[in-house]
């Protein structure tokens, strides 16, 4: 796909008159579910300013709109490959202590207006890069985040029975090679087929992108089957992509107390194989260092809670690390 001939079609649907107004889907990726509910009223807004129709879209779209931190702790290759040359549009989270929700909206609208209508073939600057290093680090890191008066935020969502049923087989299929091979997927042409025999698995280049972009857990898929193209990757990389989706779930066999309780890994630890994002890395070399708590690692790497959260599930999952039992009395 060229992007040349996307962005004079995008550049046409901008200029057009009101009486002539074009539909454009934007793609979202990245935003919390607070923040989905605000993006269509002020997509509207901006619409109506552009003259175009801007329907908000999870799975397709012509453009994509991205939360500017998670743009950040995306491997630029992997995000390459998901936006197929399509224009993408960054916006910034608000900060905790932005509680005016209407300046919000108004700082959202003028930076997507200005965005779309630098939308011009001819100028390749003017689409934000996602080169190595053309953002600025954003860990997501709350530092006035308290743990009761934030008990809510620690709250695990809640696992559908198809999603827990995949994440059992998968755990099985780790520590017994003899298991049945499984398919996960999101629907059509967007497959994975895992052997656990032969440690390997079968991915569809969407399946990719849904799992390494967005982060979405797969869904249990009976009877379909990658296409010929798809790619083989080895079983264990697929497992820590998809606990890594998995972090807002559970996090395997975490106890009641699981923000204080300690987690331990080897010393040794080594997660090159697995990740190359700089907040991986850190919070890696502090489980290594001793017993720490998830409250500890958080503070000590200056984390997200879904970074954290995200890490730790894969890290459980592959057997990188354990929580510490508790003495009994």
């Amino acid at each position: 796909m060229n992007a040349m001939p996307i962005r004079r079609a995008l550049r046409a649907l901008l200029t057009v008159s009101i009486n002539q107004r074009r539909a454009l889907v934007v793609q979202h990726l990245g935003f919390e579910s607070s923040e989905l509910d605000t993006l269509p009223a002020v997509l509207d807004g901006v619409g109506r300013e552009l003259g175009v129709d801007l329907t908000l879209d999870g799975v397709r779209g012509d453009v994509v709109l991205a939360e500017h931190g998670f743009v950040s702790r995306v491997a630029p290759q992997v995000l390459h490959a998901f936006l197929e040359d399509r224009p993408l549009l960054t916006v910034s989270r608000a900060p905790a202590e932005a509680a005016d929700t209407r300046r919000r909206v108004q700082a959202l609208h003028a930076d997507l207006v200005r965005q779309l209508r630098t939308l011009n073939p001819g100028r390749p600057a003017a689409t934000p890069s996602v080169t190595p290093g053309s953002l600025p680090a954003d860990t997501g890191f709350d530092s006035d985040f308290d743990s009761r008066l934030h008990a809510h935020k620690l709250v695990e969502d809640e696992l559908d029975p198809d999603r827990a049923e995949l994440l059992n087989q998968l755990r099985r299929g780790l520590v017994d090679p003899s298991q049945p091979p499984l398919t996960a997927g999101y629907g059509r042409k967007a497959t994975i087929a895992i052997d656990f025999s032969t440690g390997t698995a079968r991915v569809d280049e969407l399946a990719d992108q849904r799992l390494r972009v967005t982060r979405d857990v797969p869904y249990l898929s009976r009877g379909a089957w990658p296409a010929a193209e798809a790619k083989e990757r080895d079983l264990d990389l697929v497992v820590w992509d998809i606990a890594v989706a998995a972090g807002g779930f559970r996090l395997l066999h975490s106890p009641v107390n699981w923000w204080h309780a300690p987690l331990m890994a080897p010393p040794e630890l080594n997660l090159s194989r697995y990740t190359v994002l700089p907040q991986h890395l850190e919070m890696a070399r502090h489980l290594a260092a001793g017993p720490v708590s998830p409250a500890e690692l958080r503070l000590r790497s200056r984390v997200g809670l879904s970074d954290l959260r995200g890490f730790l599930q894969a890290c459980l999952f592959l057997g990188l690390a354990h929580w510490v039992p508790t003495a009994r009395a």
